[in-house]
């Protein structure tokens, strides 16, 4: 590991600051002081230390909830040079997003660098719930939305039951309150598409027991204890 990201990972500073203390001369490995940015080190067996101070690795995982803008891509980079959701956290750590939102969808994205995590909110046969907030064109009536909650055939997909309903309804549109334990691309359109009736807009509000709450759009914040520990509770 290269010695300016060590520093980072253990909280000295970002990345950047780390190189200029290096090149300060401020930063010791072992009883040697180090001016070279390309030097690495053995994060199991060298000692580093930034003016006397002994540097520890952090080995904890962060969990950060993020209320994603429209116009924001759910990738770590992006080959088109758009912002991303990563570049909306400030951390030095090396996180991911957990899933995606398309891009003109809003709301709730989990982000980590835990694996393990990821895997199993990820992963199909856990089937954690998400919870969207839909303006569709028009209303549906009963027996459009219960075709929904039957579960749907587009083409040679099959879409599981889903839990619909309508919270509000006006001249043109209506807002949907839309629950799903699948992760598919487009999903929630695709199903609204389904019954002739396209949705407009689309937010998340919540992954399993994770909800946004009121965190404002492009806001973030680490989860407490208790969303961690639903997390890690998770088979």
């Amino acid at each position: 590991m290269r010695l300016q990201k060590y520093m980072a990972h253990a909280g000295a500073a970002s990345r950047r600051k780390s190189e200029e203390m290096i090149l300060e001369g401020r930063v010791k490995v072992n009883n040697n002081i180090v001016t070279e940015l390309g030097f690495k080190v053995d994060e199991y067996k060298d000692r580093v230390y930034l003016d006397g101070r002994r540097l520890t690795l952090v080995k904890d995982s962060i969990y950060v909830m993020l209320n994603k803008p429209l116009g924001i891509v759910s990738t770590v980079s992006d080959e088109k040079d758009r912002k991303t959701v990563v570049d909306l956290i400030e951390t030095d750590r090396r996180i991911y997003p957990v899933g995606r939102l398309d891009i003109d969808t809003t709301g709730l994205i989990l982000l980590t660098d835990d694996g393990d995590i990821t895997n199993k909110l990820m992963h199909p046969s856990k089937e954690i719930k998400k919870t969207y907030i839909a303006t569709v064109d028009g209303t549906p009536n009963k027996r459009e939305l219960q075709i929904l909650r039957n579960g749907i055939k587009v083409g040679r997909e099959t879409f599981a039951p889903a839990e619909v309903s309508i919270l509000k309804n006006f001249e043109n549109d209506s807002i949907i309150k839309v629950t799903i334990h699948e992760g598919r691309n487009h999903q929630v359109k695709i199903m609204f598409d389904r019954i002739n009736h396209p949705v407009k807009k689309l937010k998340r509000i919540s992954v399993g027991e994770i909800e946004l709450g009121g965190l404002e759009i492009g806001n973030y914040r680490f989860l407490n204890k208790e969303e961690v520990k639903y997390l890690k509770s998770l088979k």
